[in-house]
């Protein structure tokens, strides 16, 4: 009894730092740029677990001995003071846990609900935008190149374009893919497992070595057939060949969809007048 009431102690003691963790694995991590996260059982996830719970607490005994403090004082100010109607939740647990005292139920309902809003809290900071910006600078989920090429753009008002050519060609032909990255896979090593492109572009591609007229010209790529398919393409990384990422401010990209809008009314007017 005594064992099950202590680990049932220790997981209310770490109830912050593990919610801060599950918070951080179902984070939104920027238009699903994906790698396996920190698993709750290492040890690394267990010392950030115990820091951030240490940390919660800290914060919640010097919050609710400061709201006790505060409250005797305007009882005694006010003349009507009648002391705390209960205990400080945290001085009854640290009672409880020395066996120096009886806890009521009052006391205990108190304690849960601070050791609650310290998981709110905990929730809150690691889901906030304000650390974010502070490790704005730093890979700190491991993406590797995913980091620097899709992910800090992304913050930044930039949208990832990626131009992918796959590794089936015909002869000196192939398929080739530009879209824009909504999802990337990476594995455990930081390999490309999968990339998703949105509303993408098809192409053929052809591979040139060289031209009569030019036998030193090093070998290129030509690109033919361009079709617009819409949607959404997942290709596996068995089938890339090449992969290259290109970063577009947002800005230019709205201008020239704003551009081909304002060709196309423009274009329907014209035909409507022709047909007038």
């Amino acid at each position: 009894m005594n064992f099950t009431l202590a680990l049932l102690a220790g997981l209310v003691l770490l109830l912050p730092g593990i919610t801060a963790l599950v918070s951080w694995n179902f984070q939104n991590v920027y238009h699903g740029a994906k790698r396996p996260e920190l698993q709750l059982t290492s040890v690394t996830a267990l010392f950030a677990a115990l820091g951030i719970a240490l940390a919660m607490h800290l914060l919640g005994y010097g919050l609710v001995s400061l709201g006790w403090a505060a409250a005797a004082q305007l009882g005694e100010a006010s003349g009507h003071s009648v002391g705390p109607l209960i205990a400080n939740p945290y001085d009854m647990a640290v009672a409880l846990a020395l066996g120096s005292a009886k806890a009521s139920a009052a006391s205990l309902f108190a304690f849960a609900l601070t050791v609650l809003f310290e998981c709110l809290m905990a929730w809150q900071l690691v889901t906030s935008q304000g650390l974010d910006i502070v490790f704005d600078e730093f890979d700190v989920r491991s993406q590797g190149w995913v980091f620097q090429h899709v992910v800090r753009p992304l913050r930044h008002g930039y949208k990832p374009i990626a131009y992918i050519l796959t590794s089936t060609p015909h002869g000196e032909y192939g398929i080739g893919y530009q879209g824009v990255v909504a999802d990337i896979r990476q594995g455990d090593n930081g390999e490309l497992k999968s990339i998703s492109l949105a509303d993408p572009e098809r192409f053929v591609y052809q591979v040139v070595h060289r031209k009569p007229d030019q036998p030193r010209l090093v070998p290129h790529i030509e690109t033919h057939d361009r079709d617009w398919i819409g949607g959404v393409v997942v290709l596996d990384n068995a089938v890339i060949r090449n992969i290259v990422i290109q970063n577009i401010p947002d800005v230019v990209i709205e201008e020239v969809e704003q551009e081909a809008v304002d060709d196309g009314t423009a274009a329907e007017a014209g035909e409507e007048g022709g047909v007038e």
